[in-house]
This record gives C-alpha cells, structure tokens and sequence, in this order.
C-alpha cells in the first residue's frame, strides 16, 4: 500500500481522464479525414491498452490490492474531472482535451513508469 503515491494517483486520474476523452471522440469523430480517424482509433487502442496493461503490472509486480485501489481512485477522480468539464461546458472540449492526449499521454505513460518504481 506504501507504494501508492499522491503523484502516481494524480499521474493515473489524468492519464485515464484524457484516454475517456480520446475514446469519445473517437466515437463521435464527424471528421472528413478518414486518415485521421484511423490515427485517432489506433492511438487511442494503444493508450487503452498500456493503461489496462500498466494496472496488470503494477499489481502483478507490487501488489493487486494496491492496482485496485489506484483503479478505483482514478475511477473517482476521472468522474470529478468530467463533472466539472461538463460544468463548463466549452465548445469543442471534447476534441481540445483529447488532442492533448497526443503529446500528454506519452509523458504520463512515461511518469507512471517512473513514479510507480517500475523503472
């Protein structure tokens, strides 16, 4: 349990936050770049994937009481964050964050390596 620092929850919450918004605008992609819209599926398959695959290795490595926890954290803040995003309710806020995932969610990746003491 000692494992779970405030800055791998923080790192977790906004790197599961941001995948949400990338596999919603996938779902709601009405972009005329068919190009594009495969980029974005792909992406977003492989985000998904290394987040799925990050909570199976922190748990098989640390500890799977320590992964569920960190899962259901994130779940808790990811749900606050949108909350509040749809409380704000920006035009486009949806393509906005999800368009930072392309240069964020490769250094969140990265951090949650690093602040999780896998690497």
């Amino acid at each position: 349990m000692e494992q779970l620092s405030t800055e791998l929850i923080i790192t977790f919450s906004l790197y599961s936050f941001i995948v949400f918004y990338q596999q919603k605008w996938v779902s709601e992609f009405r972009g005329s770049s068919l190009g594009f819209s495969n980029f974005l599926s792909i992406f977003m398959g492989f985000a998904t994937m290394y987040g799925i695959g990050f909570l199976i290795y922190f748990g098989y490595k640390i500890d799977w009481m320590s992964a569920l926890i960190l899962f259901g954290i994130s779940l808790v803040i990811k749900a606050v964050l949108i909350w509040v995003e749809a409380g704000i309710n920006i035009q486009y806020s949806i393509q906005y964050i999800a368009a930072s995932g392309f240069i964020l969610i490769p250094i969140l990746g990265y951090r949650l390596l690093v602040s999780s003491g896998l690497i």
